[in-house]
Formats: C-alpha cells, structure tokens, sequence
C-alpha cells in the first residue's frame, strides 16, 4: 500500500527544519545584539531594512514549523501524559522551578515600585497590575508543572486532575504580554519586545493546546498544536535566549538591555518543548509497526 503523504511529514523532519532555523538565527541574533542594537535604549543604533528583513525571516520560519505540524498526521498523535520520562520529569520540574523563580522576581519588582515612591496612579501606569498577576499565576505555573513532573515519574495521569492549574500558564504568558503592552514604547523599533511578544504569543497557544490534551477537554484535533505553536515559541524562546546567556557568561553583560535580561523560565520552557517532541518519536520507535502489503 501506498504512503499518505501526510506519514511522511514526520515529526524527525519538523526537529530537523527547526535545528536549521535555530542556528541561522541565532547567529544572526548574536551579530545583531553584539553591533546593532544600543543596549541602553533597546533601539536599533542604524536604520536598516534588513532588520524588516530579520523580522521577516523569522515569522516565514514560525509559520513553515506551524503548517508542517498541522499537515504532519504523527503530530496529530502527539500525547502530553501517561508515560514515563526521567527526562521530562527532571526538566518539568526545572521549568516548574523558573515558574518560581519568576513569580518571585515579579513580586521583587513591585517591592521596587513601591519603594521609589509614586501615587497609584503611577504604579498602575508602570504595570503594577499585570506584573502582580505574572507573579500570581506564575507560583500557579510552578505548582503546575511540579504535578507535571510527578506524573513524568509515575507514569499516571495525575496532571489530567489538575485542570484549574492548568491554566495558570495561559494567564501567566498572557499578562506578562501586557506588561509588555504597558511601556510606551514601538515593539518594532525594539527587538528584544517584537521577538518576546511574538514568542508569548505562540506559547500562550502551546499553553492552551498543553492544557486541552493534558486535561482531555475539546482535545480532538488539538495535539498538532503543540508542535505547530510550541516550536515555534522554542525558536524564539531559544533564540533570544542563548545570545543573552552567552553575553552573561563570558562577562559581557553590557551589551543586554536591562529590560530584557536573560530569563531562565524562557530557556528551559524551549528544552521542554523539544523534549517532549523527542520523548513522543522515541515512544512511537517503540510501538509495533503495522505491516504494509505492497500492491500487486
């Protein structure tokens, strides 16, 4: 029997697309923090159209890895839980961790607006209200993704219960979105904001598609989602990550934009989500295939 084109859109091919994607921008992103952008303001320190140019790369790349999910049947098969993985298990909980980590950071930058001073109507208009509500959902997320990890050891559906929990990843993406949205200033003249607002984006769908299939709520033809969004969200995620990491270790700090400084939550969200794409092919490797007849 003949193939469905459909089998041969296989989730190895999706990881490959992304790995190529990966490199090439982040390379780009490197050069690009290193000479192109004034660390200081966060503005780009010359008018180019190839910045437009990054820009565009970069969605053309998002959107390829979203219509190969949703075209991949093997992606339509993806699960979330009830299987084992020491792996998962381990890296659930570090995100579990960064969840903390920056719910607590949240809550240490409303101590600072506090402490500087200002009326209500200053701290409001600095994000007070959203930023508090990131920390909330954020120590939410953690709680989450410690269940998570406990269902990863187990092998159970332990995670399938937790449906409130749930979304508390949902609203964590989407009100640190609107801190975001808060600061008067053109996302698209900054970098560092255009890429994260693009990347909360596709991860607060990853989230919602997470959410629905853990859960079993509306799941049907959801599972493409969590390749078609959550790589998506990984590229950016790990993009933006790895040149800030990179600049922080080798004591070069400078040339980060104090308003997006590494975040450990974004680094490890990105492991995850390629992990779980890995944790899914090796499951599949595993099962007996069906035998193909071949036509006479």
């Amino acid at each position: 029997m003949k193939k469905n084109s459909k089998d041969t859109l296989t989730i190895q091919k999706a990881l490959l697309a992304f790995l190529v994607f990966f490199v090439c921008f982040t390379v780009i992103r490197i050069i690009e923090v290193a000479v192109g952008i004034d660390a200081a303001t966060g503005f780009f320190k010359q008018s180019s159209p190839l910045h437009g140019l990054f820009y565009a790369l970069v969605i053309c790349g998002c959107a390829v890895l979203a219509v190969y999910s949703f075209l991949s049947k093997p992606a339509s098969k993806l699960r979330t839980i009830g299987f084992r993985s020491v792996a998962l298990c381990i890296m659930a909980a570090l995100l579990g961790l960064a969840f903390l980590g920056d719910g607590i950071a949240s809550f240490g930058q409303i101590s600072d607006l506090h402490a500087a001073g200002g009326s209500f109507r200053e701290r409001m208009s600095s994000g007070e209200l959203p930023l508090t509500l990131r920390g909330i959902f954020g120590i939410l997320s953690a709680a989450y993704f410690f269940v998570l990890a406990h269902s990863y050891r187990t092998g159970k559906t332990t995670a399938a219960k937790a449906r409130i929990l749930a979304l508390s990843p949902i609203c964590w993406a989407a009100f640190r979105m609107v801190h975001h949205f808060v600061r008067k200033i053109s996302f698209t003249k900054v970098s560092d904001l255009f890429f994260e607002l693009l990347m909360l984006g596709a991860m607060l769908l990853f989230f919602m598609a997470f959410a629905s299939v853990t859960s079993g709520i509306y799941s049907d033809g959801t599972a493409w989602r969590l390749c078609g969004f959550g790589l998506p969200a990984a590229l950016i995620a790990g993009m933006l990550s790895l040149p800030r990491l990179v600049f922080t270790l080798i004591d070069k700090a400078a040339y980060i934009n104090e308003n997006h400084p590494f975040q450990a939550v974004d680094c490890i969200f990105c492991c995850f989500v390629l992990l779980l794409c890995i944790t899914n092919l090796r499951n599949d490797a595993k099962q007996p295939q069906p035998e193909t007849i071949p036509e006479a």
